[in-house]
Parts: C-alpha cells; structure tokens; sequence
C-alpha cells in the first residue's frame, strides 16, 4: 500500500491539470460518435484550445457560493421570431415527408431560451454513457429534469433561480401564495398539448387519492408542528395555477429547484392525463387494467404507478414506459433491462438555444450496464464514455489521468459537496445497539477512532479534506469549526470513552456490550468491487477493530439497500455521503434524517416526515426533536435573517454531538469528457441539490464533428 501512495504521489505532481476551483479550458480533438448537421449560428464557432499544463493536484475552491434571491418574476419578451427556428436534420426529413408537424409548429409561443456554455453547437451524434442499472435510476434522471423552476449557473460560483416550464410566477409579499404562469402552447412528446386539464388531474385524482398517493407533495402541504397542513390549489384559468399555504413558504422557490415536488423528472402539477387515465380506476377500463397488472405481475392497479406514492412504477415511470409522453429533452426508447439502456430525441421539446436551434443537440443518449468499477474504467481508458461524472472517483484519478491521451478525453474537476460518511442507526433493530449508538460519547468514539488524513492520502490521492460532515466551504452555512469536530484522530481517547462506557475489552481484542455479546456490529453497503470506497471502508473496519469494535460488511444492491433503510431493518451503513451540502435549506433532508440512504435515524425521520415506510415515535426529550423544531420555525419564517438564524442553531445541535461519522469531503471530482464534446465545463459545483451536471443543462451538450 506504501509503494501504491509513492506511485500516486509522484504521479500527481506531474500531472497536467487545473485547479478544481477554475473553469477547465473547452475540449479538443479527437472523435465520438459523428453529428450529422451543424444548426444554423449567430456566430462562428469557438475554436477548441488546449488545456494548460499544471504542476499540483486540483484543491477544493474556497469561494462563496453566490446564491441569488428566489424572487418572483416577470415573462420575458420572446427574442426569436418564430420563423427563424431550426431543428435537426432528422426532423427536418420527418417534416417533409409529411409525418411531423413544423418546428414553429412544435414550439411553445415563448420557448425557453438556453445560452449554450461555450458556443452554438452541431446537431447529431450518441452520447454514451454507463449505469448500474434500474436502482441507478437517479443518474440519466438528473440528465432530463424538468421542473416548473430551475437552478442555473451563469459562472462556477453563483446560483440563479430561474423560471424554466412556468414562464413567470409571482408571490404575495408573506409567502404564503404562489402563483405560476405556464408557457402557452408547450406539448407533450406524443404531440399532445398540455393543458390545465393535466394540472387538475394530477392534483384531484392522483395526489388526493390516497391509494395512490398515501403522502401528498410538498408543494401542496406543509408539515407544521408534526400536522399535514394541505394548501388550497385553484386553477383560474387555462394557464394558471395558484397555490395558498397557511403559513409562509419563503424557501418554496429553492425547493422546486431541487426536489420538483411532482413525478421523477417533474414538473409538478403536469403528468400526461389524456394517457394515463386509461390506468387510473376511476377513468380506465377495468379489464385493462386487470390485464397490465397480470402483465406486470404486480398485485394491484395503483402498483402500476408505484410504490408508497413514489410514481416509479411500469406505467408511470419515465425510464420503463417509452409509451409514456414525457416533457424532458430525450425520452425512453429501449428501458432496462435492455443493454444499453436508449433514450431518444423528443421533437416536441420546449427549449431552443440563442440562435433558435431546437434543442437538444444530441440525438441519442446510451446508458451501457456494468457492476464492477474496473470495467468501467476500462471503458474510461478505451474511449467508450463520451461524458460522465456519476461514478468517476477521486480515487481512480491517477488511472484516469494516466490513460487522457489514449481514450482521447480530458478529465475535468468539479467541486464536491459531499463529506464520506458511516452510519450507526439509532433505529436498529438490535435494542442494545441501538442504545448505544444514541450514545455521544459512543459516537464520540467511533469518530476519534478513524486517521482521516491516511485515508485521503491512501485512497482519495489527497484530493479531499478530512473533515466531520457539514457544510461546505463556499455555503452559507459553512462552519469551519463543525469540520473539525471529532475529526481528529485520537484512539486513546477513543478507547478511554468506550471505557467509560463499561465496554470491558475481551480476550480476543472485542469489546463486550451491556448485555455480555461481543460488540460485532454489520455494516451494509453500496459499493461495487473495484470502487475506492471498498478501500476507505476496509481502512475503517481496521480502525474500529483496534478500539475492540468489530465490523462485518454486507454488501446489497441499490434497490435491496433502500429497501432495507426504509424498513429500518439495518445497523449501520456506508456507501452514501452526507451531501445536499451547498444551498442546504434547499434539502435539509440529511439534517432532519429524513433521506434515509444515511439513515442515522431512518424511523424517526419516516415518523417525522409521515412517509409510508417504517415509523418509530422519538422520546419527547430527543435532540432530533430540537433539530424539528428548528426546521419547522426556519421554513416558515419569511425574514430572511432571522431565518438564516434558526436553520444555524438547527446545524448547532449536529455540532454538538454528530449523529455519524464523516470521513473526507469537499473532493475534486473527475468528469470525463471526450475531446470532441463541447459545451461542458469543469469547476462547478456537484452536489444531488444543484442536480449535478443537470445545473449546466446537458440538452446543450454537443459532440463536434471536426
């Protein structure tokens, strides 16, 4: 192991690379995939340079977040006349030949306008990507989002709110209504218009039942004080939709952004009704749809939509129906389990770039299925991914550098919004472990336990920070003092807690619990073999054997994984990170315990959040009852000091005893990016809350044909 972080070393300070916190140069050379056609430009196209040589691995940037205010808007002018709109070439053919309708025909009458990152683009090509499966579902996700408002990045360091499917919307004063604005004239990708109508369904017929939907969306209820408190929704005319909370929701805007509040992909309040309410019980026929649940070998008509409310299921669900009509820039053609997984050109797509070119550019995307992470960086090396960061690892950065010339690529960092994390369940089913795992002091413990710094240098190249779970730098919660809290390494004083404790070393070096067992705890996981963050997990084990604790792993696939944390049926956990960790109140999931993929207390937060998986009731005294408090008063509190003020004493009571054990964070992590593919730009921020490469629109990628 000794030699291997020699080797790494020596290569990092030869390596040609920017800083992680400055905008990689554009790509150059090489070949992909060919484009067919070139849309028509403003301008001439940017001419591709070459990327500067540096001396020093990429460090984390330590510049703030610039995080515009969520404010209402007004619709801008349209700046396109409609005869000026252009399309790709295959639509063009499917035009004359009389099988589509015209582009101006096809477009809204204010389509989003989208300025392309680097340069006008080239229409064609077959993005090709990889993905671990169906349960890797969140990956081609965020490629396609849609939500009524976007986040979008002007620069690497500042975060605008943008409306995106609505046209404008506006907002009372307190916050306590919204109103929003539709694009007249957007379609589905069948052809259909979309209408109010669709609003009024998924509202009154999917959201309000409660078969299908045991939890209504936040975007039309409030948690207050432990009570679901429904909006009142109206719709006053055909292009308008407005929503009155009982009390203020000044984070609504940010939220959208992030979490959508409507199916997978969103937008909210628009599913395809005139398609599925031949599935829906209430419009369908029953014979059919008795006939597409035997088909599905599900049990009921409401499986066909999902599970819990969750819209993932056969009909519903945008990856598994490509008869389903989608809004998004590429649409299902061949779903898994068929290799590769295709997604194909919508025609009817809403968005057009500053020149008019319907968007998106590329024609295709593939998602090749893989379970090892040594094949996939062989795919890396050999040229066979054109852009990816979903599940690039620091840890492979050395390869991935080493072998730049060879698959024709450049790699390019973003910044990490993430600290790696382990955690020990409060609500494990073991009564005894799950005692002491509500233990500080044991905590305490677990945390001292771990040589942060190794396991940068070790696994990660050093290209993290070891560092305890929080916000990172650049956030406006950033608190440099909660990154170092526990995070010094430091088993003499672990062990002198676990001491404390009563937990009597053994024999064999295994400490005993309170009722006399051997303290052997399982640790489930995600992590696939060839992934670094097997390495970082053995180094962990190893560690907490040396303070008589020890660890037995487990590895579940994904889907088996979720299932489990929400039956809260596991022990402790590693494979996801304490993320969400730029514009925090965007998602304050993790704070609260309600995203349970790091389930340090996976039934309280299902009880809190009153969602459809296991519940358990915390004692009134509970420190997490403090942190509910606190995210009760911060969301409906519309000065925006004071609310800064509540959501920080809400982090403070993280602060004071960390509920898991953060590792190393803030990395600079490796995107892919073949020389030909253009409009993709490293240094940004990645984080599931700004929707990773989803904040740089990919509808704009390109793939450049000379």
């Amino acid at each position: 192991m000794a030699i291997d972080l020699v080797a790494r070393r020596r290569f990092l300070k030869l390596a040609a690379m920017t800083a992680a916190g400055a905008v990689v140069t554009a790509c150059s050379g090489g070949q992909s995939s060919a484009p067919t056609s070139a849309p028509t430009a403003a301008a001439s196209a940017a001419q591709p340079t070459t990327a500067p040589a540096a001396t020093q691995a990429p460090v984390p940037t330590a510049a703030p977040i610039k995080l515009s205010a969520a404010q209402p808007t007004t619709a801008p002018a349209p700046t396109i006349a409609p005869s000026k709109y252009k399309e790709a070439p295959q639509l063009a053919d499917l035009v004359k030949a009389g099988k589509l309708p015209p582009v101006e025909k096809r477009l809204p009458e204010n389509p989003r306008i989208i300025k392309p990152l680097e340069e006008v683009g080239e229409y064609g090509g077959t993005w090709h990507r990889a993905y671990t499966g169906l349960s890797d579902r969140w990956g081609p996700t965020k490629l396609i989002e849609e939500q009524l408002i976007r986040w979008d990045a002007p620069d690497v360091n500042t975060i605008n709110v943008v409306p995106n499917f609505v046209e404008k919307w506006e907002q009372s004063a307190d916050a306590t209504q919204f109103t929003f604005h539709l694009r007249k004239g957007i379609k589905w990708s069948d052809g259909t218009d979309v209408t109010i109508d669709d609003a009024k369904f998924w509202y009154q017929d999917v959201q309000l039942n409660k078969d299908l939907i045991p939890t209504p969306s936040w975007i039309i209820s409030q948690n207050l004080n432990g009570k679901l408190e429904m909006a009142d929704v109206s719709f006053p005319d055909d292009s308008t939709i407005v929503v009155k909370y009982k009390q203020p929701f000044p984070l609504l805007p940010i939220q959208v952004a992030k979490n959508g509040g409507g199916s997978p992909g969103g937008p909210a309040f628009f599913v395809p009704s005139h398609y599925l309410k031949q599935f829906h019980i209430k419009y369908g026929d029953k014979a059919k749809i008795d006939a597409a649940v035997k088909k599905y070998g599900l049990g009921t008509w409401t499986d066909l939509w999902g599970k819990a409310g969750d819209m993932q299921g056969p009909i519903a669900f945008w990856m598994l129906n490509p008869d389903l009509p989608v809004l998004y820039a590429w649409k299902i053609q061949d779903p898994p389990p068929k290799d590769p997984m295709v997604m194909v050109r919508n025609p009817y797509y809403w968005q057009v770039d500053t020149a008019g070119n319907q968007l998106p550019y590329i024609d295709r995307v593939e998602h090749a299925y893989y379970q090892d992470q040594q094949v996939l960086n062989l795919w890396v090396a050999s040229g066979k991914i054109d852009e990816q960061m979903r599940h690039m690892t620091p840890g492979s950065y050395t390869f991935y550098k080493e072998n730049e010339q060879k698959g024709g690529y450049q790699v390019q960092n973003w910044r990490q919004a993430s600290t790696n994390c382990y955690y020990f369940s409060l609500n494990c089913p073991d009564p005894v472990l799950a005692k002491l795992f509500d233990t500080p002091d044991f905590r305490q413990a677990v945390n001292l336990a771990v040589n942060r710094d190794e396991i940068n240098q070790i696994v990660w190249n050093g290209l993290g920070v070891s560092r305890q779970y929080s916000p990172v730098k650049g956030s406006p919660e950033y608190d440099e003092e909660m990154t170092k809290k526990w995070a010094q390494y430091d088993p003499k004083t672990a062990n002198a807690l676990l001491d404390k404790l009563g937990l009597k070393m053994g024999s064999d070096g295994i400490r005993l619990r309170p009722d006399g067992k051997p303290l052997e705890i399982i640790m489930e996981h995600t992590f696939l073999q060839g992934d670094p963050g097997l390495d970082e997990l053995n180094l962990m084990v190893k560690y907490w054997k040396a303070i008589g604790i020890k660890i037995d792993t487990k590895y579940d696939e994904r889907a088996l994984y979720e299932q489990r944390v929400h039956d809260a049926a596991v022990q402790a956990t590693a494979g996801f990170g304490w993320d969400r960790s730029s514009v925090v109140k965007a998602d304050p999931g993790r704070w609260l315990g309600t995203i349970d993929d790091g389930p340090w207390a996976p039934a309280y937060g299902h009880w809190y959040a009153k969602s459809p998986y296991k519940k358990i009731e915390p004692p009134q005294d509970h420190p997490i009852r403090k942190i509910w408090d606190l995210w009760d008063k911060t969301q409906v509190e519309p000065d925006e000091a004071k609310r800064n003020a509540l959501f920080q004493q809400l982090i403070d009571v993280h602060k004071q005893a960390p509920f898991a054990v953060g590792v190393v964070g803030e990395m600079a992590l490796p995107s892919i990016v073949k020389n030909n593919f253009r409009n993709c730009k490293g240094g940004y921020i990645d984080d599931d809350t700004l929707r990773d490469h989803g904040l740089i629109n990919p509808q704009q990628f390109y793939i450049k044909s000379s």
